[in-house]
């Protein structure tokens, strides 16, 4: 289907541009062909010259991407961040990364998006192939409620689980904040804890996947991994490393939402905003 569906947009692209070519060529060919705008006002005939120049230069565009994207692959986003925290302990850090239960409402994550704990992402939730008539109708009107309200749940059932640490193998699902507008609720996107290490003589290590996409989400689904690191302190300063990579399949859609700026300059500022939520749930504990 999917070759299918490229087939039919390269035969329309071709028809498009041969369309184009006609009419611009009507407008300024021979004397013959001329006649086709001759009762149009040579500024209408301007304009549209310049309109089908435009458009075809669009489309030119719009073919090389779609080239690039054939013979290379998907564009690649990349962000790399590092911070240097004082006056807070690594486990303070690390439990503003690893452990949703110990967020405050200010937290980076829960500032834009609403979490709830899930277990066993890479085997999810299956339903019973012996169920009743009863369970077979109740699944026919979710799945249909579901076709009339895309996105607002992962395609996979997961069981939901205490809000506590990160455990390897189980994760998150995201969805956006109830007051955010027309979107309020619907799902965003799983992220997987796919690694969590927590050695005594070497750096803390939490690596995130994220294994389904829902609406608004930027990247190709199952491409965006994130990496953190947090380093034994030293001299009373802890260092903390981000990095992540993700992929999206349009390089014009790459430049144009400026999504590798924004990305960096989003991991920068994620690690800035844990030292005053560690700061926060360090006098929070003391008093």
């Amino acid at each position: 289907m999917a070759l299918l569906a490229g087939r039919l947009n390269r035969q329309v692209l071709v028809v498009i541009l041969l369309l184009l070519n006609f009419v611009s060529s009507a407008a300024y060919g021979g004397e013959k062909k001329s006649k086709f705008l001759a009762a149009y006002p040579m500024v209408f005939k301007f304009l549209l010259f310049w309109w089908c120049v435009f458009v075809f230069a669009v489309m030119t565009v719009y073919i090389a991407d779609h080239l690039l994207y054939r013979k290379f692959g998907p564009a690649k986003v990349a962000w790399r961040a590092e911070h240097i925290f004082r006056g807070v302990s690594r486990d303070d850090l690390w439990a503003q990364l690893a452990d949703p239960s110990k967020w405050s409402c200010d937290h980076p994550v829960l500032q834009t998006a609403d979490v709830s704990l899930v277990s066993d992402i890479a085997e999810p939730k299956k339903t019973d192939e012996d169920s009743t008539s009863d369970k077979v109708d109740e699944e026919v009107v979710s799945d249909k409620s579901a076709e009339e309200r895309p996105f607002e749940n992962p395609k996979k059932q997961f069981e939901t689980r205490k809000l506590g640490q990160l455990k390897k193998g189980h994760g998150m699902i995201l969805r956006h904040k109830a007051e955010s507008g027309p979107q309020a609720g619907t799902f965003f996107c799983v992220r997987e804890c796919s690694q969590i290490e927590e050695p005594a003589d070497g750096p803390y290590l939490l690596v995130m996947r994220t294994v389904e996409a829902g609406l608004g989400y930027p990247f190709l689904e199952n491409t965006e991994v994130s990496e953190v690191e947090i380093f034994p302190a030293e001299d009373g300063a802890v260092r903390c490393k981000l990095t992540g990579m993700a992929e999206v399949t349009s390089r014009i859609f790459r430049w144009w939402a400026n999504l590798q700026k924004d990305s960096q300059e989003a991991a920068m500022a994620f690690l800035e905003s844990l030292e005053n939520q560690a700061s926060a749930s360090k006098e929070k504990q003391k008093s």
